[in-house]
C-alpha cells in the first residue's frame, strides 16, 4: 500500500515538472502548415516538365495524372486528421518524398491540377468501397468542368482491382456507388 502511494505522489510529481517546463519554455510548438508559396514552385518545377504550353487543359489533366499514378507510391498513414493547411503539407511530402496515403495522393494531384489548368479544383475526404467492398475512409480529386464536378483519383486508379483508367475525370454520377453516394463528404477547396 505504502508503495501505491509513492508512486502516485511521483506520478504527480513527474507531471507537475512537465507541465512546468512546458509553461516556462513558452508552450509546445506545433509546426505549422506549409506556404502556398512552397507548393506552387514544387508544382511549376513539375508541372514544367510534365507538360507543354501547348497541351489544352484536359492533355494538361491526363499527363499529370499519369504522372502522379506512375511515380509515387503508397504509405499508410495512421490519424488522419482534417485539420487547416493539411492538403499542403500532404502535397509537399508527396512531391518530396514520392510516397504517401490516399491523402496524399490526392492533395498532390489536386495542387497540379489546379495550378496547370485553373480549373476549380477540391479534395473530398469520404467513404469508399472500391478497394475491397467495404467502406474505408478516402480522399480523391473533384474538377470542376463547365459545370459539371469530375472524379480523379489516382490512388484508387493505380491500386484498385481492374481500375485502369476507371477513376480518372469520370463524372461523379457513375461513380456514387463506389463513393458510398457521397455521404458525410467533407471538401477542401485548393487555392493558390
Amino acid at each position: 500500500m505504502k508503495k501505491q502511494g509513492v508512486y502516485k505522489r511521483f506520478t504527480v510529481f513527474i507531471l507537475a515538472m512537465v507541465l512546468m517546463t512546458v509553461c516556462i519554455s513558452g508552450g509546445v510548438t506545433v509546426q505549422a502548415a506549409p506556404s502556398l508559396k512552397s507548393v506552387k514552385a514544387q508544382a511549376d518545377k513539375i508541372i514544367g516538365k510534365q507538360v507543354s504550353k501547348k497541351d489544352s487543359k484536359k492533355q494538361k489533366l491526363k499527363k499529370l495524372f499519369t504522372y502522379v499514378e506512375k511515380n509515387y507510391d503508397y504509405k499508410r498513414t495512421i490519424g488522419f486528421k482534417n485539420e487547416k493547411g493539411w492538403e499542403r503539407a500532404y502535397a509537399l511530402e508527396m512531391f518530396k518524398g514520392k510516397k504517401g496515403s490516399c491523402y496524399h495522393f490526392a492533395a498532390a494531384y489536386a495542387f497540379l491540377a489546379k495550378r496547370a489548368t485553373g480549373y476549380k479544383v477540391r479534395i473530398g475526404l469520404g467513404d469508399t468501397n472500391g478497394f475491397s467492398g467495404k467502406l474505408q475512409d478516402h480522399g480523391w480529386v473533384e474538377i470542376k468542368i463547365n459545370s459539371k464536378w469530375y472524379i480523379c483519383d489516382p490512388n484508387m486508379d493505380k491500386y484498385a482491382a481492374d481500375s485502369s483508367g476507371k477513376y480518372y475525370l469520370k463524372e461523379r454520377s457513375k461513380l456514387k456507388k463506389t463513393y458510398d453516394r457521397f455521404k458525410s463528404v467533407k471538401y477542401v477547396n485548393v487555392t493558390f
